[in-house]
């Protein structure tokens, strides 16, 4: 019952996290035009790609040691200060690239160059509000968590309909309305987690370099999913339009609904899983694997009631948005095998083995980079979504296989009946 109330109160804050860009994207794309919705996504795509380089996986380094603890309970706002400083000095490093080199990228990638430096930016400050989410989640504290992400969603949703609506600023006002919004929220996430007493003067450069190391054979498999979320755009800029692109956009960002659903499951399943396997008995592997079979159906339930659903949300678009309806049922179809995978991968996580993720990664960027073009050359902007769908399978079979090695759960366990719980 506990993981159930977390699980629906975080539930209703992943939701409202994600529900500004789904709330407004209707008004968005019939203001601004498929072409204009073709550049945002483009936008998206890079800073996809980007985020995971600089932000370097401090959130899951924090939410790792809150539970093992290795350096002490009470050295836990020293490990958080001195990770910190990690994502700094990749900011600054990026931002150094980007404007030396951003005019070439831009044209690399068919994205106005103006937008170039603002990446890294819009990068960082994501970083505060995401490290919030991750205390309030590790510390069970699931109303201070809907409450931090409501706020900032209704502060987006504000600053969007003034500069998309209003001011008629076209996509650029989306784009400032997310940058915008949370760098506010990294001034209130700052305050927060100081006078919390998690925000210290004291820096141990023991704890920043461990954090690293949990960092570096992440930062391939992010980028990996950072690539499979956001290369079918750049395959179809390149090898479509972006008119066509628009449209794949709409779809993408319904079907993409499952991940909303398969991120605010994750807020409660990781502590869930956590706290599990450290009792490391037969009963709570038993309880595991229960859990995930629930979780396996849900997420099944959660794809086929979006594509059912997509039709009708369809409607509050324009008609040159409506053959985004092919793409709803692959794309989140993807997202739910990305739920199963969020099921096993807390293992990997919990035991540092994160090398393995590493080996994952490569393995992903290469299969989907070939499915994307061998595919759309051959299905059009379709074969983008089939692409995405198969990436994710292959990931979550992988990632199965190693997290049975890692941890072995009973699968089978209710077919011996002399077994009981």
């Amino acid at each position: 019952m506990k993981l159930l109330k977390s699980l629906s109160l975080y539930t209703i804050s992943g939701i409202s996290s994600k529900a500004a860009g789904f709330l407004i994207l209707p008004l968005v794309a019939n203001t601004i035009g498929k072409e204009n919705m073709g550049i945002l996504s483009l936008i998206y795509a890079t800073t996809g790609v980007v985020a995971p380089l600089i932000l370097l996986s401090v959130g899951a380094a924090v939410s790792v040691e809150y539970f093992r603890a290795d350096f002490g309970k009470k050295a836990f706002s020293t490990y958080l200060s001195s990770a910190l400083l990690n994502p700094l000095i990749s900011f600054g490093i990026f931002m150094l690239i980007f404007l030396i080199f951003g005019k070439y990228l831009a044209q690399l990638i068919q994205l106005p160059a103006v937008w170039m430096p603002l990446i890294p930016v819009y990068c960082l400050v994501i970083l505060i509000p995401s490290i919030v989410s991750v205390v309030y989640q590790v510390t069970n504290q699931p109303l201070k968590h809907l409450t931090f992400n409501i706020s900032m969603t209704l502060a987006e949703m504000l600053i969007a309909f003034v500069l998309v609506l209003a001011l008629q600023w076209n996509y650029a006002g989306r784009v400032w309305s997310i940058v915008g919004s949370k760098a506010i929220f990294t001034f209130i996430g700052l305050y927060l987690l100081y006078r919390s007493g998690l925000i210290t003067r004291t820096i141990s450069k023991m704890q920043q370099i461990d954090a690293w190391k949990f960092a570096l054979p992440l930062i391939p498999f992010y980028l990996a999913s950072s690539v499979v979320n956001f290369s079918d755009r750049i395959f179809i800029g390149w090898m479509e339009n972006t008119a066509d692109l628009g449209v794949y956009e709409i779809g993408y960002k319904i079907g993409s609904v499952v991940l909303v659903l398969q991120a605010a499951f994750a807020l409660a399943w990781m502590p869930f899983l956590y706290e599990l396997i450290k009792r490391d008995s037969e009963y709570a592997r038993r309880k595991i694997v229960l859990y995930t079979y629930g979780g396996i159906v849900g997420f099944i339930i959660a794809v086929l009631g979006v594509t059912l659903l997509a039709p009708l949300v369809l409607y509050l678009f324009d008609e040159e948005y409506q053959g985004g309806l092919a793409y709803v049922f692959w794309v989140a179809l993807g997202y739910g095998l990305v739920g199963w995978y969020s099921l096993r991968v807390g293992f990997v996580l919990y035991f540092k083995k994160n090398i393995y993720l590493t080996y994952i990664a490569f393995a992903k960027i290469i299969i989907n980079l070939l499915l994307n073009y061998l595919l759309i050359k051959h299905y059009g902007v379709v074969g983008a979504a089939y692409a995405t769908a198969i990436s994710f399978f292959i990931e979550f079979v992988l990632t199965h296989i190693i997290c049975q090695s890692i941890y072995p759960l009973p699968w089978f366990y209710f077919f011996n009946r002399s077994n009981k719980m």
